[in-house]
């Protein structure tokens, strides 16, 4: 088994590899034209002006963030300092400036997609289905689910996996092996999830997600905060890193920088700009377009800071003072990682870290959830539990057999929706676009007419 596993991640890989170099400048062409058309021509056009509301936001950003904050923050951007690490890159903190030169272009993507999305009034399946064909509309349903329960499910079982380990370790001096903590953790947590699922209780949960996402992130920040200020002296090293990284670049297919290829993956990943998230989660609200758009920013940006900044820098502080060596596996990174902070921090780092990375787990699997039930609506309701505990199952299981078979896979499933979503976005600002014009005397009455 481990044979085939190793063999399916090397087939993943090898097709990633030969594509990515590929669909970057297509993304980033395709996503530049789609957010100035968006934000320059059909924005002034198509849409009011609005004021962003505390009582619209809370929840399309709640359920946002919290299916995209979770431990493929951490974990996936682990990996990726890791790979950019084994390809000869010494200088990981490259990584994070390519990823917030990517941000600058996908950040606005984000919020054309969800503006787009409430103008048109319908979810990506929905718009995508009309603009191109019903039958790419499907693939596109299919490949998100897939990304999002169990691509973006197996992160989150990597990090409830190695979380366990390094807390045993630490506070009951126990070394754990696969075995016991897929039985006695990730079994668990499945059949809670399952019990939730099952018992029509996952809606309590998510309603909830607000509090525990608020929670999990201002832990979070205040550890960082920690960190950063004991850390003081380390900045400039970090940031000149950053420097050395970019003019030394690792060259991947085509001289495109492995740097800018990981750290787009990242941006796309964590933060979703892309994906159709947060188009679905805004569709829930009854915010005008561009108040939409600007609830999505929210957990873009937070998601982004998190990612990219706060993970990247702890990292290259372990690097730089011995205490994280890459490459290495999924668990050790992660151990790596809460040993670095907690000898910065103490105690303290080493619980908030255990505790962001098992509620924003949680709420990224139960998220996952709630973007299949938005996307196979018209599905009996036990079909779609069936589908999704089959592959919730399956995304704990390999996370901790085989858990870079899940990550080559994210990355090979962001290119498909990715593609598919800012493509139907392009193509509705060229042509589409025009039958949603507004007059100066139309009111958000008329609107919802005209987009129903």
């Amino acid at each position: 088994m481990a044979n085939f596993l190793l063999q399916v991640e090397h087939i993943i890989t090898n097709v990633s590899d030969a594509i990515w170099p590929v669909f970057l400048p297509f993304i980033l062409v395709v996503g530049a034209i789609t957010s100035i058309r968006t934000i320059f021509i059909v924005q002034k056009k198509a849409t009011l002006p609005s004021k962003l509301t505390l009582k619209n936001a809370i929840g399309p950003a709640a359920i946002s963030l919290g299916a995209m904050i979770g431990t493929g923050a951490v974990v996936g951007v682990m990996g990726a300092l890791s790979k950019l690490s084994a390809a000869g890159q010494n200088n990981i903190e490259a990584m994070a400036i390519w990823a917030l030169i990517g941000a600058c272009i996908m950040v606005p993507v984000s919020y054309s997609e969800t503006l787009n999305s409430k103008i048109m009034g319908k979810t990506p399946k929905e718009y995508i289905s009309s603009l191109i064909s019903p039958k790419l509309g499907m693939v596109y349903a299919v490949c998100f689910v897939a990304l999002a329960v169990f691509g973006f499910g197996g992160f989150q079982f990597s990090g409830i996996d190695s979380v366990s380990a390094i807390v045993a370790s630490k506070f009951m001096g126990i070394e754990t092996t696969l075995m016991q903590r897929y039985l006695f953790i990730v079994i668990p947590v499945i059949a809670v999830v399952a019990a939730l699922v099952l018992s029509k209780k996952h809606e309590i949960f998510m309603n909830a997600m607000t509090y525990m996402i608020g929670t999990a992130i201002t832990g979070y920040f205040i550890f960082f905060l920690i960190f950063l200020t004991k850390t003081a002296s380390y900045v400039p090293t970090y940031l000149q890193g950053m420097i050395d990284g970019m003019l030394n670049p690792v060259n991947a297919m085509f001289g495109v920088p492995l740097g800018f290829i990981l750290g787009m993956q990242k941006i796309i990943q964590t933060a979703e700009t892309g994906l159709g998230a947060l188009a679905m989660a805004a569709q829930e609200s009854d915010s005008a377009p561009r108040e939409g758009a600007m609830i999505s920013l929210i957990p873009t940006i937070v998601t982004v800071i998190v990612s990219i900044i706060v993970t990247s820098y702890i990292a290259s502080y372990g690097v730089r003072n011995g205490m994280i060596q890459f490459p290495a596996d999924a668990v050790t990174r992660l151990t790596q990682l809460f040993e670095t902070a907690q000898s910065v921090t103490g105690t303290f780092g080493l619980i908030v870290f255990s505790a962001f990375t098992v509620l924003s787990a949680l709420t990224t699997i139960l998220g996952s959830y709630y973007y299949m039930t938005k996307l196979f609506k018209n599905n009996p309701i036990n079909r779609n539990i069936a589908i999704y505990l089959t592959l919730v199952i399956a995304a704990g299981t390999l996370a901790v057999f085989g858990a870079n078979v899940v990550f080559e896979a994210v990355d090979l499933l962001l290119f498909v929706l990715c593609g598919i979503n800012v493509t139907a976005l392009m193509i509705f600002t060229f042509t589409e676009w025009k039958n949603y014009i507004i007059n100066d005397n139309d009111d958000f009455d008329s609107l919802d007419r005209k987009a129903s």
